[in-house]
């Protein structure tokens, strides 16, 4: 009896790579300050090309309700008596930190404005859109060894769109982040809150001022 049916011959298993799986090692840019010690690059001076607010409450308005102007207290007399806990927690609302708004508000304004940009919507090819706080992140790797970061970098049309990402490590010093700390949070954007004052009140004080 013939019992090479019921045996199977070993094979080779061929599996594919993945398709996004890079060929080699991902780009890298070394983190030496010395490789970045030198003249400081010339930079144009950047220029205004609209603005947005965002109310209390992170809604998105396509002008400039919510700028502040720099109102010191007068400097005669006695000093500010400044309540910096003033609102919290009583009529404190935190903000919902799970949410990640990305880079949603600066898109919409993009698409609000795409026919008045200079050059037109092809103007932002080659272009980089992101927060500056992002690109504070990026330029300072070489100094700052503490903190980690994470981006989302996205190519469209020529653009590249950054977005932060929020790392694991990121994520648990945030959910750990003791409720004095959050205090202080708190009394920093409301002293703030006194040395700034909305347009209309800044009009409204220098008409009286005449």
């Amino acid at each position: 009896m013939d019992r090479r049916g019921t045996k199977r011959r070993g094979e080779n298993i061929e599996v594919a790579e993945p398709r996004n799986k890079l060929p080699g090692p991902a780009p890298s840019m070394p983190t030496d300050p010395a490789l970045y010690s030198g003249p400081f690059p010339f930079y144009r001076r950047p220029s205004e090309l609209g603005c947005f607010s965002l109310d209390a409450q992170r809604q998105y308005h396509g002008d400039a309700q919510a700028l502040r102007y720099y109102s010191p207290p007068p400097t005669n007399g006695q000093g500010p008596n400044f309540d910096l806990r003033d609102g919290y927690p009583d009529r404190y609302q935190p903000r919902d930190e799970e949410i990640r708004e990305g880079l949603d508000h600066l898109l919409r304004w993009l698409l609000d404005h795409r026919g008045q940009l200079e050059g037109g919507p092809g103007w932002l090819a080659g272009a980089i859109v992101t927060w500056r706080g992002h690109l504070t992140k990026l330029l300072t790797t070489p100094y700052e060894r503490q903190e980690g970061w994470q981006l989302a970098a996205s190519r469209f049309q020529g653009t590249l769109y950054l977005s932060e990402v929020e790392t694991p490590a990121a994520r648990a010093q945030r959910l750990a982040r003791p409720p004095l700390l959050r205090e202080l949070m708190y009394m920093g954007y409301k002293f703030e809150q006194y040395m700034c004052a909305a347009a209309w009140e800044t009009t409204l004080c220098s008409s009286q001022g005449r």
